[in-house]
């Protein structure tokens, strides 16, 4: 009896993966998938609206990046990274576990929680000028959220 190919994979990879469960996760297995709603950029500068101008854009495997313009140095912006409709897992925010908690300091990468509803990111620029807010969706279960200056 000859298998389809499809059947040997699938059996070689059940076999693979139940013979190294605790040394590896599906995620490294199987490409990253790209999601299947468009999320944005949601704060107060936005009236926490989705406007097409914040929408994420994929920029490598399970990663995404907006574009936004902070004018006022000082000045305490607050933000959420979401779907049109606030979703649960597409309602990202600050995780309660962070030690910094809402702020995001430049360069440095901290999780998010996409199950949240009030727990939003908070950003204070130095100066004026671009920012580029980025999330990795490589572990689904924790999202990394960066923001770099342009």
């Amino acid at each position: 009896m000859k298998l389809p190919m499809k059947r040997i994979f699938t059996l070689a990879l059940v076999g693979l993966l139940s013979a190294c469960t605790s040394q590896i996760s599906i995620n490294d297995v199987l490409p990253q998938q790209e999601l299947d709603r468009s999320i944005y950029l949601r704060g107060d500068f936005t009236l926490w609206d989705a406007e097409p101008q914040y929408q994420f854009k994929q920029v490598g495997p399970a990663l995404y990046q907006a574009q936004v313009r902070f004018s006022t140095p000082g000045k305490v912006y607050e933000f959420k990274i979401a779907d049109a409709d606030f979703s649960e897992g597409f309602n990202c925010g600050y995780s309660d576990s962070q030690p910094s908690g809402q702020s995001l300091t430049l360069g440095q990468s901290t999780r998010a929680d996409c199950n949240t509803i009030y727990n939003y990111f908070s950003y204070t620029p130095a100066i004026k000028g671009s920012y580029i807010v980025s999330i990795d969706f490589s572990d689904y279960d924790e999202p990394q959220v960066t923001i770099t200056k342009k």
